[in-house]
């Protein structure tokens, strides 16, 4: 199967190497020549309008969507990866006046290949049925198990999940705030928590800077600007989002300053989590 990816940034590029290992011919594009010549030194051909391609992933920043997808190429199957709003395939599948899937990606910068191969979830935000279940043959490979969705679902599943990672983080962030005034550590105390099993491990053991990346900060305003268009003000993203820039605060003052204010010496002590044996 020959299929197309136009972005070539760490979602294309997994997407891309992806397609590649599970036996397709791969042709990307991107308008950044430096990102097209990494592609070429990597083995991918270029889109050529000649050519028909069977399945095509749009993989650019939400702002450049409307126009990577006028100027895509033909293909039955065209499929939106970028981060937009709910309803935003809908719409542009009208505007288009061809069907459009949404294929959201829950890939981490630093692992996104190994993310792309070993998907908990293929959730796929489709029209129909018959065109969901054919995307999903696509990857039927990676025995990962499969739901179908409207694509405005599949939309807000992909916002909301990284809201709830934003907010793992700021919460644990705000924690060592509280934890820096008393000198307790605050690594230790997520650890600790993170032991029950109601309590997510994301975040508790490795905090401390702000939530970076090119994902998170960047849909966490998405969500906010969403809900605002529906006339909801919601307060918690908002002081998600405001924790954020607060903890970026507190690290240039450790920073200037050399130390983290009323912390205790000594860095952090090595925990050991063991069962404790009842003596006989």
């Amino acid at each position: 199967m020959i299929i197309g990816v136009i972005g070539y940034g760490v979602v294309g590029t997994a997407t891309a190497e992806l397609l590649r290992r599970l036996g397709h011919t791969v042709r990307v594009r991107d308008t950044d020549a430096h990102r097209m010549n990494i592609a070429r030194t990597e083995g991918f051909g270029e889109i050529d309008e000649e050519e028909p391609l069977e399945v095509l992933f749009i993989c650019v920043p939400e702002r450049h969507v409307r126009d990577a997808l006028y100027s895509a190429p033909d293909s039955p199957t065209t499929v939106v990866r970028s981060t937009v709003p709910p309803g935003t395939t809908e719409s542009l599948s009208r505007e288009l006046g061809h069907p459009l899937l949404f294929l959201p990606e829950t890939l981490r910068e630093a692992t996104a290949l190994w993310d792309a191969l070993n998907p908990a979830l293929i959730l796929i935000g489709c029209p129909d049925k018959e065109q969901g279940e054919r995307l999903a043959e696509l990857f039927a490979p990676l025995m990962a198990p499969v739901v179908l969705v409207p694509p405005s679902t599949a939309e807000m599943v992909k916002l909301t999940l990284n809201a709830y990672l934003h907010t793992l983080i700021s919460f644990w962030n705000e924690i060592q705030l509280i934890c820096d005034l008393t000198g307790l550590q605050s690594h230790i105390v997520g650890k600790l928590c993170s032991q029950d099993p109601r309590v997510s491990s994301y975040g508790a053991a490795m905090h401390g800077r702000p939530a970076g990346g090119t994902c998170l900060p960047i849909d966490i305003a998405q969500s906010i600007g969403f809900a605002e268009s529906k006339g909801y003000e919601p307060q918690l993203l908002g002081a998600v989002r405001d924790m954020n820039e607060r903890i970026e605060g507190h690290r240039d003052e450790v920073t200037n300053n050399g130390h983290r204010p009323h912390s205790s010496p000594g860095g952090l002590p090595k925990l050991q989590l063991a069962p404790v044996s009842e003596a006989s």
